[in-house]
């Protein structure tokens, strides 16, 4: 789940410029344009402030779990919107990064409730946190790299462009349907497919794989208690958590 979480944020860090490029740039200006990119560097630090207030008050599984349906349900907005309503399309796009990248630092505070799971089950005398911390990083380093690959792969299949020739390929699913029908270019109805698309799927799995997590609520109370016990020298059986 990290995995897909890190290649969202990745994929919305490298093809953020290119959304504001072919699905903006021809109804905002360029000063509306630069705000934009501001708000989405800046905004998720912010945002993190009050994702904290929430995480106390309802404990991170559900606000990690609010903010997946809330990607989701933003993603099926914007698709039946369409890529014509410039301003909902301006919200989704800052929306869409501010959410993810405060979805990826509260992840971290998931992995540190598992190593005090660790620490508690295992009766460790130190907690493994740089081992833990260790092995999340580099499990979910593909996705650093494979979120430009496929971004890249599915832009060029569907609308024929390159952005490395920049020159349309003729095997492209989009152009032939828009060249005779549409007048959207294929270029960017595949920015608002990518854009839109994107984000459903990686909702979806992420609610999938997050439904079978199970350190939240009174299991993970009874590991932050027994956690603090053994602070005090007071190891306590688990085997029944």
């Amino acid at each position: 789940m990290n995995l897909i979480q890190v290649f969202h944020c990745h994929f919305n860090s490298n093809f953020f410029p290119l959304f504001l490029e072919h699905l903006l740039s021809d109804s905002i200006s360029a000063s509306t344009g630069s705000i934009l990119l501001g708000i989405s560097f800046v905004a998720p630090h912010l945002n993190n402030l009050y994702f904290l207030t929430l995480c106390q008050r309802n404990g991170v599984y559900q606000v990690i779990k609010w903010l997946f349906l809330l990607k989701l349900g933003l993603g099926l907005v914007m698709l039946l919107a369409g890529a014509d309503h410039i301003y909902l399309l301006c919200i989704f796009i800052a929306s869409n990064r501010v959410f993810t990248e405060g979805t990826c630092k509260l992840l971290k505070l998931v992995i540190s409730d598992l190593v005090d799971e660790d620490f508690v089950v295992n009766r460790r005398q130190q907690a493994a946190s740089a081992l833990l911390f260790g092995m999340v990083a580099l499990l979910t380093k593909p996705g650093q790299t494979f979120a430009p690959l496929i971004g890249t792969w599915l832009l060029c299949v569907y609308t024929g462009y390159d952005i490395f020739e920049r020159q349309p390929v003729k095997d492209s699913v989009l152009a032939p349907d828009i060249s005779s029908g549409s007048g959207t270019p294929p270029l960017r109805l595949g920015c608002f497919y990518m854009l839109v698309f994107v984000p459903i799927t990686c909702a979806l799995l992420q609610l999938a794989a997050w439904s079978r997590f199970t350190l939240h609520g009174k299991k993970l109370q009874a590991i932050k208690t027994l956690r603090q016990g053994t602070q005090h020298g007071h190891m306590i059986d688990v085997k029944a958590i």
